[in-house]
C-alpha cells in the first residue's frame, strides 16, 4: 500500500503572503494546482485504468490549512467508461481527500493523496 505524492516547484514566499486570508490561499493554490496539473497527474496515478477522468477540481469549502501552511481539501472528478463491446457506458462522481503542504525552503507544492491499497495475489 501506498500513498501518491506528487512535487512541483513554487515560489511559497508568495503563500506567505495569505496566512490570514483564505479565499486569497484557495485562490493562489487553485491557480497553482491547475497551472502545475499535479492534481491531474495524482488522480491519474492513483485511478490508473479505471477509466477516462475529467472535471477534475477542488471542492468549495473543502480546504483548510494551518499557520504553516499545511492543510487539506477534498478533490471532485468524475470517471468515465465507453465499450459498445462490452456494453458499457457509464459516468460516476468521485473525490478523494489531498493532503498539501507548501515548503518554504524548498519552494514545493507538495500533494499526497489517499492511501492505495493492491492486492499481492495479482503482483
Amino acid at each position: 500500500m501506498s500513498a501518491i505524492t506528487r512535487k512541483t516547484k513554487i515560489d511559497a514566499s508568495l503563500f506567505y503572503d495569505t496566512k490570514d486570508n483564505n479565499k486569497q490561499l484557495i485562490q493562489l493554490l487553485e491557480h497553482h494546482i491547475n497551472k502545475t496539473g499535479e492534481l491531474e497527474k495524482l488522480i491519474l496515478d492513483y485511478e490508473y485504468g479505471k477509466g477516462k477522468i475529467d472535471n477534475i477540481e477542488i471542492l468549495k469549502d473543502t480546504l483548510v490549512s494551518n499557520e504553516n501552511l499545511i492543510g487539506k481539501f477534498k478533490a471532485g472528478y468524475h470517471i468515465s467508461e465507453y465499450s459498445i463491446c462490452a456494453a458499457i457506458d457509464y459516468t460516476d462522481v468521485h473525490s478523494m481527500d489531498i493532503d498539501f503542504a507548501i515548503d518554504k525552503d524548498t519552494n514545493e507544492l507538495i500533494l499526497t493523496g489517499e492511501t492505495r491499497y493492491e492486492r499481492f495475489d495479482e503482483i
